[in-house]
């Protein structure tokens, strides 16, 4: 036998996330041989601040990718694909060098942006398929040019996270349409940014990257790129997508009624539809397939919360599965409780960039496992009212498929079908975006249809029915969670 037939052949995902990088090596079959974590830290020192070292995201990428060839034995990597955290802001100069820490999705300083993006564009829902919070990247390149003039006038280009990674792979400029079309700068008709648009807001288009399709190929790994990482010289790296995208191919939620979930630092929906609507509470941006939209909500505090409760009511060391343990093992408080995740603000059901989080209900009975319980409930009754937004939208919702660290847990699978009224399915690959960027390399590469590859690749898992009995308890505490959201509106803590 020629020796060079037992090499298998793969595609490398890599997905640079909030809290860390993550690289996944998938067989030509679909098969996962391996996979690798590197954790990345966020510079959160003021209120709302939320920022992150470029030179972060490329190190964890670095760190990832390595780990993940050395436990590959004889794996040639065909392709590469990028996905990642989206809506980032980051400049770098005529050389590429950073000219100043990226300001990620998180950052919430952009308020008064925000508002003035809502002033003068009044009709942004409609034309852009969503309102300005202070979040994105059109307020955050407001904010930036009038605090940090000095970086933002050395800024030759401006990058998303997983498009930074690129360059220093290829050496090249480029992001996809699911990212490009989530900045407010983006023109629909024509898949590309909007020159009418860049110009009101004074961001010259030549310093956008180029915008793509998800499987087009956007260049090679370079000598430098594969002397850090162990890639081979001349590999081709696909366009990839924004996080929740990709995790919407991964889980296979491609078809009308299937909604991909990712329960991750934040928690989202992502469902496709025909249309494109402008209603409050959701997002329409491209969908990693050429037709249609992605219909999106979400709740910025999911993972996050779970992480602050333990953070804040458990001992040093603790783990999350050791709360979420608890949080399943605490029976239900006779004393209602519910708990609104609003720690960082808020994007959907409402948006609201000043929103707080709050507990509803607080009783001496209640012990830190009913907290942690609360946490849980809270984000799982929160992502049930985006599904009724987009229901009335006009979106078809018939069963969540899941993914994310959160998706492990049986417990939180089944508390979210019970506040959504909606069948909960498990997909196998937990690390949801990093499978679809993988599924994105394989398809610039001509292994097939992205749809196609995905009803292939993807493994459904356990499917959790709604029980009645939960349906019931949780009803009332959605009552609870949408009149608590109502009467803190317009409560402000500075």
């Amino acid at each position: 036998m020629n020796a060079s037939s037992t090499w298998r052949e793969a595609y490398l995902g890599v997905d640079v996330g909030t809290s860390s990088v993550k690289a996944l090596l998938i067989g030509s079959d679909g098969e996962e041989i391996a996979s690798s974590t590197a954790r990345i830290p966020l510079i959160a020192g003021l209120p709302l601040q939320a920022e992150q070292d470029a030179e972060v995201w490329w190190q964890g990428a670095v760190s990832a990718i390595q780990q993940c060839l050395a436990s590959a034995a004889r794996t040639r990597v065909l392709a590469v694909g990028l996905t990642g955290q989206k809506h980032a802001l980051m400049g770098v100069d005529e050389d590429g060098h950073p000219v100043a820490p990226a300001l990620t999705w998180a950052d919430g300083r952009a308020r008064a942006e925000a508002q003035h993006v809502r002033d003068v564009f009044p009709a942004a829902g409609r034309r852009v398929g969503r309102h300005a919070v202070p979040g994105l990247f059109l307020p955050k390149w407001l904010y930036f040019r009038e605090r940090a003039a000095d970086a933002a006038a050395r800024a030759k280009t401006f990058l998303f996270a997983k498009d930074y990674v690129r360059f220093r792979l290829t050496g090249t400029y480029a992001t996809d349409w699911t990212e490009a079309s989530a900045s407010l700068l983006f023109d629909f008709r024509r898949n590309t940014w909007s020159s009418a648009l860049t110009g009101f807001f004074e961001l010259e288009e030549g310093r956008l990257p180029a915008v793509l399709a998800p499987a087009a190929r956007s260049g090679t790994v370079n000598d430098a790129g594969a002397a850090e990482t162990g890639l081979p010289v001349g590999i081709p790296v696909a366009a990839g997508a924004g996080d929740n995208e990709a995790a919407a191919l991964a889980v296979g939620g491609l078809d009308a009624g299937a909604v991909a979930v990712t329960l991750g630092t934040s928690g989202t929906l992502v469902a496709w539809s025909r249309i494109r609507s402008s209603a409050s509470g959701l997002v329409w941006n491209r969908h990693v397939l050429r037709a249609g939209y992605a219909a999106t909500g979400t709740v910025l505090s999911a993972g996050r919360a779970l992480r602050w409760i333990r953070d804040t009511a458990y001992p040093e060391g603790t783990r999350v599965v050791d709360v979420l343990a608890e949080a399943k093992a605490v029976r239900p408080s006779p004393a209602p409780l519910v708990f609104l995740p609003s720690l960082e603000g808020e994007r959907s059901p409402v948006e609201d960039p000043d929103a707080t989080g709050a507990f509803l209900g607080l009783r001496t009975v209640h012990t830190r496992a009913h907290l942690a319980r609360a946490v849980l409930e809270g984000i799982s009754l929160s992502l049930a009212e985006s599904l009724v937004l987009m229901r009335a939208a006009g979106v078809r919702v018939d069963e969540l498929r899941i993914t994310g660290g959160g998706a492990a847990s049986r417990f939180w699978r089944r508390l979210l079908a019970a506040a959504s009224g909606t069948p909960v399915r498990l997909v196998g690959q937990v690390e949801g975006p990093a499978l679809g960027a993988a599924l994105l390399a394989a398809a610039m590469d001509g292994q097939g249809d992205a749809r196609e590859l995905a009803r292939t690749w993807v493994r459904p898992g356990a499917l959790e029915e709604p029980d009645a009995g939960e349906v019931e308890r949780l009803a009332p505490l959605a009552t609870m969670l949408r009149a608590g959201r109502n009467a803190l509106r317009g409560v402000r803590t500075r």
